[in-house]
């Protein structure tokens, strides 16, 4: 046990839970801070610092560092240098912070795995409090009255955060010896946030309960159709994004707005993507190349932008300015971090899989690879999952359903 890393991260878990509904960005914040605090008082105890040796750390480090490559020829330079050094200070500390999670005993007494159960609860209690009752913790800090109407991402960026959290939480109750409630949880949050307007959080609820089921029947089955999914995702999404062009899928009757104008964005980007295939266009060149585009008549009655800031897809995100190799490399991460799942205990497996898909889903229909908000809050999700796993060891009646 690290001499003074439980009261850090308890203090970190419950702030987190009591930021969570109304201040998501402050999760990077938070990340940064506990990674930093938990480093040094590693280097401290053990007197050497917790390089990262997790076979993941090297395959991430290897992206990013290509990642960061690639700003040398960005169509932004600008841009592309202030990601670079975002990159760095996401990615470093939270590599080594990972180490100092995974190399140490945390919880002997498990008060890590009972903040992080009230924490997230807290969370999600007060995020379910913003979505029913228009938002009150954020209009009350931010200063605005009930008149004034809030854009989307206001409770989008909330409900993708919680959607990621539900998960490790769900582990927590389990661990706990709460199964029942461990499965209700996510099913509750689902049918909340469907009645909301993040239509990627709902979906990738509904895609990681799939996988829960699927998980709690087969793990091996989870694994593979997981590992298929990341293969198609990174390899085929251009010539995939061209069919749902080519097949009219935008000029479907009744189609919501926001699908019809990613299929036209996605098309865009993907002829984007064959001007420079190998190499792509850099670092943050999403955000230098918008047009904009007629939108079909059963759509939208105007023109649309053909690439807002970034193609709503991580897949697209990463050939377009990263190329195939960034493609390669970015495969050869998820099927690392699919490899490290196959690994774990039984029932750790059964809330791996959900929390991976549902991110990738989100990350593929949603939001910006490179959103600092977005990148922390998925190693966040990571972290409290380590902390479930590190803190209880897996009950011998942890096996649930189908093989290994």
């Amino acid at each position: 046990m690290i001499r003074g890393i439980g009261p850090v991260l308890c203090a970190w878990m419950l702030a987190v839970g009591l930021l969570l509904a109304w201040s998501p960005r402050v999760v990077a914040v938070g990340l940064f801070a506990v990674a930093c605090f938990s480093i040094i008082l590693s280097w401290v105890s053990v007197r050497q610092p917790p390089v990262p040796r997790f076979h993941v750390a090297w395959a991430v480090a290897l992206f990013i560092a290509y990642a960061c490559l690639t700003a040398l020829w960005s169509a932004v330079p600008g841009e592309a240098r202030e990601q670079v050094a975002q990159f760095i200070a996401v990615f470093g500390p939270a590599l080594f912070f990972f180490q100092v999670l995974l190399s140490a005993r945390l919880d002997p007494q498990g008060l890590a795995r009972r903040s992080l159960m009230i924490g997230l609860a807290l969370g999600i209690a007060l995020f379910s409090l913003e979505l029913l009752a228009d938002q009150p913790l954020y209009r009350l800090t931010r200063g605005l009255d009930f008149s004034v109407t809030l854009g989307a991402n206001s409770i989008n960026r909330p409900a993708a955060l919680c959607a990621l959290f539900v998960w490790p939480l769900a582990f927590a109750l389990w661990q706990q010896g709460w199964r029942k409630s461990a499965i209700a949880l996510p099913l509750v949050l689902t049918a909340l946030i469907l009645g909301s307007s993040s239509q990627s959080a709902s979906g990738g609820l509904l895609v990681g309960l799939g996988f829960l089921a699927i998980a709690a029947l087969s793990r091996r089955a989870a694994c593979y159709l997981a590992g298929g999914i990341m293969i198609v995702g990174f390899l085929f999404m251009v010539p995939i994004a061209t069919l749902f062009d080519a097949v009219g899928l935008a000029e479907v009757e009744g189609l919501p707005f926001s699908i019809g104008h990613r299929v036209m964005i996605w098309d865009f980007v993907a002829d984007r993507v064959m001007e420079r295939p190998i190499f792509g266009w850099g670092l943050e060149a999403s955000r230098g190349m918008n047009n904009f585009g007629v939108a079909p008549p059963v759509l939208f009655d105007g023109t649309v932008e053909l690439l807002p800031l970034h193609p709503h897809n991580a897949f697209l995100q990463v050939w377009l300015e990263l190329g195939g190799v960034g493609a390669i490399l970015a495969l050869v991460m998820a099927l690392m971090i699919l490899r490290t799942i196959r690994g774990l205990p039984q029932t750790a497996q059964l809330f791996a899989y959900p929390l991976l898909i549902c991110g990738f889903f989100m990350s593929g229909t949603a939001y910006g690879s490179w959103q600092t908000w977005w990148m922390t809050g998925f190693l966040t999700a990571a972290a409290l999952f380590i902390i479930v796993l590190r803190s209880a060891p897996e009950p011998a009646t942890g096996r649930v359903g189908g093989d290994g």
